[in-house]
C-alpha cells in the first residue's frame, strides 16, 4: 500500500512540475541546422573555365529547403604566369545578397600555369528557391577551376 501511495505522489509531483514550467520557445525550422548533416547532405562539383578574365557558375536551391554550405574546396589555374585571381561565393540570405570573398592560397607554377588552392570550412546560408553563385575574376587571360561545394539542406516552415 505504501508503494502505491509513493508512486501516486511522485506522478502527481511530476505532473505539477510540468504544468508550472514555462514551455520553451519553439525555433523556426530554418534556425535549427544541427542534425541535418547526415539526413540531407549536399555536394556539388563545378568545373569552371573562362576564355577571358571572368567566369561564374550557379547552384539552384530547391523550394522548401535552406542550403547550409559547410565547406568549399577548389583547385584553380590561371594564365599567364604571375596573374592573380579573386574567388567569390554569393548567396541570398533573408532576402539579401551576401558575398564571401574566399582566400585562395598560391600553390606555385605548375605546367606553365599559376596554381591556387582553397580549403575553407564555413557556415553560409542560402534561402529556399534562391541561387548560389561562385565566380572567379582574374588579371590573366584565362582561368579554370574545379570547385567542390559541400553542405546540407534544412527544411523550412
Amino acid at each position: 500500500m505504501q508503494r502505491s501511495t509513493l508512486l501516486s505522489a511522485a506522478v502527481s509531483a511530476c505532473a505539477l512540475a510540468m504544468l508550472s514550467t514555462p514551455a520553451a520557445a519553439a525555433l523556426p525550422k530554418a534556425a535549427v541546422t544541427d542534425g541535418y548533416e547526415d539526413i540531407a547532405p549536399f555536394s556539388q562539383r563545378l568545373d569552371m573555365n573562362c576564355s577571358g578574365n571572368y567566369v561564374a557558375s550557379t547552384i539552384a536551391v530547391p523550394a522548401g529547403t535552406r542550403l547550409v554550405i559547410d565547406y568549399v574546396a577548389a583547385d584553380v589555374e590561371i594564365l599567364p604566369i604571375g596573374s592573380v585571381i579573386l574567388f567569390d561565393l554569393a548567396t541570398i540570405n533573408n532576402s539579401a545578397e551576401v558575398e564571401a570573398h574566399l582566400p585562395l592560397q598560391l600553390v606555385g607554377t605548375i605546367f606553365g600555369q599559376t596554381n591556387y588552392a582553397l580549403s575553407a570550412p564555413m557556415k553560409v546560408f542560402a534561402d529556399p528557391s534562391s541561387t548560389v553563385t561562385i565566380s572567379m575574376l582574374t588579371s590573366g587571360t584565362s582561368c579554370a577551376g574545379t570547385i567542390g561545394v559541400y553542405g546540407h539542406y534544412v527544411p523550412v516552415n
